[in-house]
């Protein structure tokens, strides 16, 4: 009788000792692409600075009193650093070069009982700017623009002179430019001159500094973006 009982009180309080506790999780970043695409994946990915990027855990099978850790550990061309989140879901801006490893930690009482990572690699700066271009409204070459290949740009800013030195025009944005005018009305044909201070994700300064044609009856055999 009791060992009857002995067990009894055993099994009573097994029953207040907390199971091992469980969770899954699949951690997802979520981003537009240079494309302009909006992308979902929990796989490892590269992209161009700045990058914004909104991570979610996902979480399924997880116990009351679970929390989270986000890690976002960077090595780069300047060393390395760590950045920490304790959130289910967040957001991270990429403005550096480098690989990122991002990491959720899902803990229960201080044990992990689960985690996963994403690497995002953010690539090194490229900025060129083209010699010339032709705003005769063809749809072709109009805006005087940086090229097209420029990569992980962070801050930049352009201006146009004219031969004199005087400033015509000037913009911030680097997918914007210029259309050929001043103060609304289109300026003459002929050779101005560009002036650009930019800085990339990975620390390289450009200044740039170099003619720029305007033609507009511009002859389709010739190349206006070398």
């Amino acid at each position: 009788m009791k060992r009857y009982f002995k067990h009894i009180l055993t099994a009573v309080a097994m029953a207040f000792v907390p199971a091992t506790a469980m969770a899954d999780i699949q951690p997802t970043a979520t981003y537009t692409d240079e494309n302009g695409d909006e992308v979902s994946t929990t796989d490892d990915f590269t992209g161009e600075a700045p990058l914004h990027v909104v991570f979610t855990a996902n979480p399924s099978n997880l116990d009351a009193g679970a929390s989270f850790e986000w890690h976002f550990r960077l090595q780069g061309a300047n060393g390395s650093s760590e950045v920490v989140r304790y959130e289910e879901d967040t957001e991270y801006d990429f403005t550096v070069s480098g690989s990122t490893l991002v990491s959720l930690i899902v803990r229960y009482e201080d044990e992990v009982v689960d985690s996963a990572s994403i690497r995002v690699t953010i690539s090194e700066s490229h900025l060129e700017m083209p010699n010339a271009f032709s705003p005769n409204g063809d749809g072709v070459n109009d805006i005087y623009k940086a090229k097209d290949n420029y990569k992980s740009i962070v801050e930049f800013h352009a201006y146009i002179f004219t031969r004199n030195g005087q400033k015509i025009y000037d913009w911030t944005n680097i997918d914007g430019g210029w259309d050929g005018t001043y103060n609304g009305r289109p300026v003459k044909d002929g050779v101005y001159f560009v002036l650009v201070k930019a800085r990339g994700a990975d620390g390289r300064k450009y200044h740039i500094r170099r003619d720029v044609n305007l033609l507009r009856n511009f002859n389709e055999a010739t190349s206006v973006n070398e």
